[in-house]
């Protein structure tokens, strides 16, 4: 089971880490780092999107929002060409994920595999 960490950087460099990300059996779990998100707050940090952070951790069928909006949707034009770029051969939320780190240019956030 692939684990991704979701990590966001403050604007001296420091890294912290959030939470972390799974899929099992067709569900999709968010376990929050309490430490890493309070510490990351009291730095700027400005959460994980909609979600209330207090909770120990998430569970759904479908990939979270925060997530989702980081990768490519599978109805895009370009989904072919972004697939290949990644040498993925289908369209798996987790894989994109991993692969793209869900680095958005508007924001401090990415996921990484440890």
């Amino acid at each position: 089971m692939e684990r991704l960490y979701l990590k966001w950087k403050d604007f001296n460099n420091n890294i912290y880490t959030l939470a972390t990300l799974y899929k099992y059996e067709n569900y999709y779990y968010l376990m929050i780092d309490r430490e890493g998100i309070t510490t990351a707050k009291k730095n700027g940090c400005a959460g994980i999107g909609t979600l209330d952070t207090n909770e120990a951790g998430y569970k759904s069928k479908e990939l979270f929002g925060f997530f989702k909006n980081r990768i490519l949707p599978k109805d895009s034009e370009s989904l072919n060409k972004f697939l290949n770029k990644y040498n993925l051969e289908e369209y798996d939320e987790m894989k994109l994920l991993k692969a793209t780190k869900g680095i958005l240019g508007t924001d401090r956030y990415y996921l990484e595999e440890e």
